[in-house]
């Protein structure tokens, strides 16, 4: 591929320079002129190669919010046909955070220099994953960017709603669980220590209730340093296998399997498959790649095994209902709408109505779990501190009925 140097002029008549690279003068000239430029003078240059990116550091504080809006206003202004770069140059003006400025600039030069946007975007995996890069990729090959960038505009602003009702209904209970824990582990860790000697200056029997409280309160403050080294060992040692692959395939598989949350998170996994799947091949990523990338959204080994392969007998021949079907992981909601989507040719639909059903069944399921969770804790710390409070005033009974014989 050789690098041209070229001037032309913008809409406003201003003489720009630069370089683009490419592989004739006339694809110069085409990129040129989807750019918003008329070209007037081109001459050859060295040869490059753009098969090995750059490794770019900035944009590292760049949020998934930002990414979204920054989306939906470059898909905004594609539909108006503003060229490319000049789109990019208003998503820098008006950046209000430098490290999504500094992203911008970056995607915006490698966009004057002739790089394609999709190339530019796939510098920065950190911010621009395999699925939006792919998605822009094959807007740019069919002409529909405009409305390709507005599906994956409303496909991360799903995502991301979706993982923000999750964390709310998982929040409160987080919360209640915590204090709760604290209170009980300040009462006995510090009160009961200090009733302990007035207790044994009693000098008489104490209750069963007593006694237990007291064992416990001694363990507790003999052996809390061994539980707390023990517990940053596990969470050190636990961290570190869980980088290994057979750590991490280990864990994802303890992760479906958990009684209740096992079968939610396998339907939230489900569901990324499905939207993810919908959303690339209604932007017209092909579908052997778009099973691929869709895979790799899962985040669960066992099910990332799954969907690769499924995507190996889709590659011999197999229709995708019939190969969902033969993994045996998949719900049969998900099989049977694929098969129909294969039928009525609608099979992008069907797998973000699938994903729609899904992700109604989680906020259902989550929402239950929230509105039991929460009596739950209380029930368990009113039995712990009515335990507390009982031993505590049994053997001050026994010093009033003592005191009245």
């Amino acid at each position: 591929m050789a690098r041209f140097r070229y001037v032309a002029l913008d809409r406003a008549g201003k003489t720009i320079r630069g370089e683009i690279a490419a592989e004739n003068p006339e694809e110069v000239k085409r990129r040129l002129r989807d750019m918003g430029y008329f070209p007037s003078d081109i001459a050859g240059a060295e040869q490059v190669s753009l098969s090995q990116p750059r490794r770019l550091r900035r944009g590292r504080g760049v949020s998934g919010s930002d990414v979204v809006i920054m989306t939906r206003q470059l898909a905004d202004m594609t539909a108006a046909r503003l060229p490319m770069f000049r789109s990019l140059s208003v998503l820098v003006e008006q950046a209000d955070r430098q490290a999504l400025r500094d992203l911008l600039e970056e995607v915006r030069t490698d966009v004057r220099e002739g790089h394609p946007l999709s190339e530019a975007l796939h510098r920065h995996p950190r911010q621009f994953p395999d699925l939006y890069v792919n998605m822009v990729r094959a807007g740019e090959t069919s002409g529909q960017l405009d409305a390709v960038l507005l599906r994956l505009a409303e496909f991360l602003e799903k995502s991301m709603q979706r993982r923000s009702q999750v964390v709310s209904a998982l929040l409160y209970p987080a919360v209640l669980m915590t204090v709760a824990v604290g209170a009980v582990a300040f009462i006995i860790g510090f009160l009961i220590p200090k009733l302990s000697s007035l207790f044994v200056e009693l000098e008489q029997t104490l209750p069963l209730l007593t006694r237990m409280l007291l064992l416990i309160a001694n363990a507790l403050s003999a052996t809390w340093w061994m539980l707390a080294v023990l517990l940053v060992v596990l969470v050190i040692g636990t961290r570190w296998y869980a980088r290994t692959e057979a750590g991490k395939a280990w864990l994802d598989l303890l992760v479906l399997r958990v009684p209740i949350l096992g079968s939610v998170w396998h339907k939230m996994a489900i569901s990324r498959l499905a939207r993810t799947l919908g959303t690339m091949l209604e932007g017209g990523v092909p579908v052997l790649a778009a099973l691929e990338i869709s895979g790799n959204a899962v985040a669960n080994r066992p099910l990332m095994r799954a969907v690769e392969a499924v995507r190996e007998d889709v590659r011999e021949g197999t229709a995708m209902a019939a190969a969902l079907g033969r993994a045996g992981v998949f719900p049969p909601l998900l099989v049977h709408m694929a098969g129909v989507g294969e039928e009525t040719g609608q099979l992008p639909d069907m797998m973000i109505r699938v994903a729609d059903s899904l992700d109604f069944e989680v906020d259902s399921t989550l929402g239950r779990l929230t509105t039991l969770l929460e009596p739950f804790i209380i029930v368990v710390m009113g039995v712990i501190v009515g335990f507390i409070v009982l031993a505590v005033l049994l053997p001050i009974f026994q010093i009033n009925a003592a005191i009245g014989r």
